[in-house]
């Protein structure tokens, strides 16, 4: 993805200019340039709409990605509709409080600049967001708005690879590609399996051999019955990974079975739990959206996903173990001590054919995610809690939750609202977050609390 860069205008009135005002959009500035964000601005307080319509054509220029637009003083109202015309990206508010200056003047106005702006920018059906705070915290405050808008912006410059559709009878994982486009911007390239399996035979002795590396550093042991697949899991690996950087690709949603074990010899759960490893994040069975939430995850977070399914639940304890089948990333893995290269337990009967690691992953913080077409649109599940200390008390990978929300509350809104069987997990406290990237992108949030 590309750098993420941000505009900054500062608003006040020609009249109310003071050296102390411009003091505030010096400071707010310097506050602004301790994000991890490229931050792009002019020189001076905008005080009129020709001002306003230079520093915007200036951005564009520069393709920023979002505009700040600071009230450092009530401003010229005519200004709001020029930034709002001139200036396609999303635009985040950004008022401070004040108390009386010296003569009892009330020399800034802030908060009802942004109020008048508000109003003008839903007038012209324009989205925004609004932040209020002391603008010697500017960065702080604006900080977690802004990797919204990042996500946002790296969600539409997403593609994903759909490796041979979805799996048979999993309706769940149906996408309306041309939807995903229009709506998030995320595109979808579909890849045949016979590619793969193509690429992963024409590898070098250096890239298989290097692909069987990192399999081995993935894993702390493996089953003797393994040993014979480490090669072609390595192979698999690479092949996919070359394949993404064929095609550009940020993003996998694999149709992990039936054909593989036929068409290769192993599953390919290793390999794409390896893939989210690196950052390429990866959905199982085909499902698209998976892959889309599993990204803004990542964006958002800076951790990775885990993709999952519910398998039980305990009300009396408000506990919910989520679990899959042995693809998830080893970065996840509640003790590397605990990971194992094993066949797979339900692959042409169980335990023939390689390969999965098996392993509980770690504690911490959760949120719990879903994303799912809704008539025309889309609506996103989400809840958080703690995921608990889970022993290896079931093949494959598992996680025990507590949930802040009732489960018996989070289970009766999953089979009554009919929501998807598959769910995408990250170790962090995002749902702020991914409440305001529903706002941003027209997603019904649905927050079981």
């Amino acid at each position: 993805m590309k750098n993420f860069s941000v505009g900054y205008i500062a608003l006040s009135k020609a009249t109310w200019v003071t050296p102390e005002i411009d003091r505030i959009r010096q400071g707010t500035l310097e506050r602004l340039k301790r994000l991890p964000f490229e931050i792009l601005h002019g020189n001076a307080l905008t005080t009129t709409t020709a001002e306003a319509s230079a520093i915007c054509r200036e951005l564009n220029r520069q393709e920023v990605g979002a505009v700040i637009v600071h009230f450092a003083t009530f401003p010229v109202g005519a200004i709001i509709p020029v930034i709002a015309r001139e200036l396609n990206v999303p635009i985040l508010l950004f008022s401070t409080p004040e108390q009386p200056a010296a003569g009892g003047i009330w020399a800034q106005n802030s908060f009802c600049g942004a109020n008048m702006a508000v109003h003008t920018l839903r007038k012209m059906d324009r989205k925004y967001g609004f932040v209020f705070g002391p603008a010697s915290e500017a960065d702080a405050l604006l900080k977690k708005p802004l990797n919204v808008l990042k996500c946002m912006a790296d969600l539409a410059a997403t593609k994903i690879g759909l490796v041979g559709g979805r799996v048979p009878g999993f309706y769940t994982s149906n996408c309306d590609e041309m939807r995903l486009r229009s709506s998030i911007g995320t595109e979808v390239e579909i890849i045949d399996q016979l590619e793969i399996v193509d690429a992963a035979g024409k590898l070098g002795h250096e890239e298989a051999r290097r692909g069987a590396e990192e399999v081995r550093r993935s894993c702390a042991s493996f089953c003797k019955s393994v040993e014979k697949d480490i090669l072609s899991t390595g192979k698999l690996y690479e092949a996919l990974k070359k394949t993404a950087a064929k095609y550009g690709l940020t993003s996998y949603a694999i149709r992990c079975w039936p054909e593989w074990s036929d068409v290769f010899g192993i599953a390919p759960c290793a390999s794409m739990g390896m893939l989210n490893n690196t950052g390429l994040v990866t959905s199982c069975e085909g499902d698209v959206l998976g892959a889309v939430l599993m990204k803004a995850q990542a964006t958002l977070s800076g951790g990775i996903p885990f993709f999952a399914d519910l398998i039980s639940f305990d009300y009396a304890k408000n506990t919910a173990v989520f679990w899959h089948c042995g693809a998830a990333p080893s970065a996840l893995c509640r003790k590397f001590e605990d990971t194992k290269m094993r066949q797979h337990f339900r692959v042409d009967g169980g335990d023939k054919k390689g390969m999965v690691n098996e392993f509980p992953l770690k504690p911490g913080p959760i949120t719990m995610a879903q994303l799912d077409e809704d008539g025309d649109g889309y609506r996103m599940l989400i809840a958080k809690g703690t995921a608990l200390d889970t022993e290896q008390f079931v093949r494959g990978n598992p996680l025990d939750i507590e949930f802040d929300c009732s489960v018996e509350k989070l289970v009766a809104t999953i089979m009554n609202d009919g929501f998807k069987h598959h769910y995408s997990l990250i170790h962090a406290d995002i749902e702020a977050e991914l409440h305001e990237l529903c706002k941003w992108l027209g997603i019904k949030p649905v927050l079981v609390q």
